[in-house]
């Protein structure tokens, strides 16, 4: 049985069954497709059928002679069709796929099983899109979260502010290379992405970034800011004390239009509203933000940032929107109830997240090691991200309020498309197979089985990371990390560094 996720049933049962192109497939158009996946002949006469019926797993698989997958949900048919396609791939030989007789009943851990990709700090267009969606659909993943607003650049088409475009979306270059970096998802791009997804059933999260990470907005509107300043899109990466005014009554206008636009884009019952590493530096200075802190009676600026946050949190709900934020958005103590916190560092016991979960809040678990894709392996290895347990910090009244995983690809360091799928393959299959299955873990076994998922990644021309090299020895993983460190270290590097202290100042446990 070489399945990735690992399936919550499986009982192996006497002889084979063929499947070929005499398998008469019963299925909607999406998973006919995808099981006509390779070069097929004539086999056995036999039948392949998908059908709506009761039962207490997501999906049940039977292949003994016939081949056939039953599910209460359009969804389930197709995860189990992701399951069958795994075992034809691995019983494949000279046009016919022989595939042991079996049973298997299957149902997931997490309701939110998710990949990030950050498609701004380089820019990745609909076709590469279209690729991650191909793999995580294969291992059950359905969350896609792109991150599409940051310091260097807005990723989205807007009509309603064009000069996001104009003028937010192109940089001069990185890190001091003189390259011009730019790129946008068109309207057109987005509904074919969130269409692609959608028969794969994976649900399009969007992020705009929020108050924080927004140089790119100011630079097309000064306005925006504390200052009114001309600046430039970042050509640095790192936190930036430039961030949207939070006393400026006008910007919650300006919110209002854009979200209104982002939101009609992408169907998506969540929205990430970002909220992470924010130094109040500029507001601190600011008499209009000042001013608002007094108005609203408000302790600190942490609170200011909870007060913005709330707003935004506000809008989304008039459109429907469950709002997700990272961590930090939760630290003034005010932030809306209904909002999800997605975990991704918060010290070495996480005791606000801890708390949070433990009042209610759910949570989306990304510890930054090792599920950080962009970590090089030597930091989080293929090892690290399977044997992570997402609620092992939670007690019993917690656990119960973590809604899923997700693994973060940020592309600082990951400027193609070979380098994203060598980052984030194997791992994100290891995060996968937390998200899916909740029994016991077998690295051997679950390497063995991630063997012919690779398999299918090669046949399909996708890169990964060979096991030797998502899983290096310590003076191999030593190394990488020393040069990426190297890398990333520079004066805006030490400056980022003060600046995530200043997004730190006043927090309390």
């Amino acid at each position: 049985m070489k399945i990735i996720p690992k399936p919550y049933f499986y009982r192996s049962k006497d002889g084979k069954t063929c499947f070929s192109s005499s398998s008469e497939v019963i299925a909607s158009d999406v998973v006919e497709k995808e099981l006509a996946f390779l070069d097929f002949e004539k086999g056995e006469n036999n039948k392949v059928t998908f059908e709506i019926g009761r039962t207490d797993y997501d999906y049940e698989l039977t292949i003994d002679g016939n081949i056939s997958v039953k599910s209460q949900t359009e969804e389930g048919l197709f995860h189990g069709a992701m399951t069958l396609k795994q075992l034809i791939f691995d019983g494949y030989k000279d046009g016919t796929s022989y595939i042991d007789n079996c049973v298997i009943r299957d149902k997931a851990r997490f309701e939110y099983r998710g990949f990030m990709l950050d498609i701004v700090r380089h820019f990745f267009p609909k076709e590469v899109i279209l690729g991650v969606i191909d793999v995580l659909a294969l291992v059950k993943m359905n969350k896609l979260h792109l991150h599409l607003s940051d310091n260097q650049g807005y990723r989205l088409e807007s009509k309603a502010f064009p000069v996001l475009n104009e003028k937010g979306n192109m940089r001069k270059g990185t890190c001091g290379d003189g390259i011009p970096v730019g790129g946008y998802l068109s309207h057109d791009d987005v509904k074919e992405i969130v269409r692609y997804a959608g028969e794969r059933y994976i649900e399009v999260i969007p992020e705009i970034d929020l108050p924080g990470h927004t140089l790119a907005f100011l630079s097309a509107m000064p306005e925006l800011g504390c200052t009114g300043e001309q600046y430039e899109v970042a050509e640095h990466y790192g936190i930036d004390e430039r961030i949207l005014c939070a006393g400026r009554e006008e910007n919650y206008d300006f919110l209002e239009k854009l979200l209104a636009e982002v939101t009609e884009l992408f169907p998506s019952k969540y929205f990430h509203l970002g909220g992470d590493e924010v130094p109040k530096t500029h507001w601190e200075k600011c008499e209009k933000c000042k001013e608002k802190l007094s108005k609203e009676g408000l302790k600190n600026f942490e609170q200011l940032q909870g007060y913005f946050t709330n707003r935004v949190v506000n809008m989304l709900k008039l459109h429907g929107k469950t709002p997700i934020a990272w961590n930090e958005a939760t630290y003034s103590g005010t932030l809306d109830g209904d909002v999800v916190c997605q975990y991704w560092s918060d010290g070495r016991r996480a005791e606000r997240v801890v708390r949070e979960a433990k009042k209610g809040r759910k949570i989306i678990v990304s510890k930054r090691v090792p599920y950080y894709l962009d970590m090089t392996y030597g930091v989080a290895s293929l090892k690290d991200a399977y044997k992570y347990d997402p609620v092992e910090l939670f007690d019993e009244s917690a656990k119960g309020n973590v809604m899923g995983v997700e693994c973060p690809l940020w592309t600082e360091y990951v400027a193609t498309e070979e380098k994203l799928y060598s980052q984030a393959f194997p791992r994100a299959i290891a995060v996968a197979e937390n998200a899916w299955y909740g029994g016991e873990k077998d690295y051997k076994d679950f390497e063995e089985r991630l063997l012919n998922v690779l398999g299918m990644l090669q046949a399909d021309d996708k890169n990964f990371a060979v096991l030797s090299d998502a899983n290096p020895n310590i003076f191999k993983g030593t190394w990488s990390t020393i040069k990426f460190g190297l890398n990333a270290v520079d004066t805006v590097a030490i400056k980022s560094a003060i600046n995530m202290l200043k997004a730190q100042k006043g927090r309390k446990l």
